[in-house]
């Protein structure tokens, strides 16, 4: 099984630095100490993001162009540890989060093993069920969620990182966790859930960001879509299907619920205005050809940025 010593955590954040604390404060207390604890700021406009990594005694890394892809992109060249988990700045960790993910890359064929996700609000007591190995491509779509993910670093690297044209920040701005696992999986890798490696979702947002988030979520799911009719049609066309049915199965279940009912029909709308974007994209490697980057933010006050476009300093 893997060591402590060779897991890096990495915390992509923008924004939310009083989320942020409270993040790195769990994760720091239930993470071994031998693991590397990374923070990397998606060009925020302020220094908050970086005043709450150095309290929390973490190494800190900013990129100045946004794009949630782009900053998972910059962990994998942050450091050089082999096992690298991803987890939102909106979740906190949990005892013994970390330990189940080791286990599973004793296999050498896991190429990616996520955790599960669970709301603040919900109360369950029943045992976890064990993990479940996924190996055909279709399953990346149930195979995890990005709000605690880990990968092995050199096929993270193989596959050229995330796909930096979708996910938070950008137009497609969902399904890079999704995209990254089926990727994998086509590589010829299994993606292991293991249910036992837990993190808590503690934030809710109110009704307009709900349906402004769900929107996103679909239009990064209508590009994974179109993609993959490019990459595999018959893969593509399954997901498509999939996507479909059980957005407007749970589009009809809440039509008369005034959050989650609007919420689904746009991230309906999301999937079909994605997909029409997609076609427009080129594709090399298995990712979009990123031709329309944001415009780098410089913080004033930040050291001057490397070559690269990132800055990084000592916890």
């Amino acid at each position: 099984m893997p060591s402590p010593s060779e897991l890096a955590v990495v915390v992509c954040s923008r924004e939310r630095a009083g989320m942020l604390s409270d993040a790195l404060g769990t994760i720091v207390l239930h993470t071994p100490r031998e693991a590397e604890i990374l923070v990397v700021d998606s060009a925020s406009t302020s220094a908050a993001t970086r005043e709450a990594a150095h309290a929390a005694g973490v190494r800190y890394v900013r990129t100045d162009t946004k794009g949630l892809s782009i900053a998972r992109n910059v962990g994998i060249s942050a450091t050089a540890r082999p096992y690298l988990v991803y987890t939102d700045d909106d979740c906190v960790a949990v005892e013994r989060w970390t330990e189940g993910i080791l286990e599973r890359f004793a296999d050498e064929r896991v190429g990616a093993v996520t955790g599960e996700m669970i709301d603040h609000t919900a109360v369950d007591h029943s045992a976890p069920l064990g993990p479940t190995r996924h190996t055909r491509v279709l399953a990346g779509l149930d195979a995890g969620h990005g709000a605690l993910m880990a990968f092995r670093r050199e096929v993270l690297v193989e596959l050229g990182g995330f796909d930096e044209v979708l996910g938070a920040g950008r137009h497609l701005a969902g399904a890079e966790d999704l995209d990254i696992f089926c990727r994998i999986l086509d590589a010829g890798y299994a993606v292991v859930h293991d249910p036992s490696c837990i993190v808590t979702h503690v934030h809710t947002r109110d009704d307009d960001a709900y349906e402004h988030l769900y929107r996103g979520y679909g239009l990064g799911l209508g590009g994974l879509v179109g993609k993959w009719m490019r990459l595999r049609p018959i893969v593509g066309m399954r997901m498509f299907v999939t996507l479909a049915a059980r957005t407007l199965r749970r589009a009809v279940r809440s039509r008369s619920d005034a959050r989650r009912g609007p919420a689904e029909r746009a991230m309906l709308a999301g999937i079909i205005s994605g997909i029409r974007s997609s076609r427009r994209l080129a594709l090399e490697g298995g990712r979009f050809v990123d031709d329309d980057r944001p415009a780098p933010i410089v913080l004033e006050e930040a050291s001057h940025p490397a070559a690269s476009g990132t800055t990084e300093e000592g916890s």
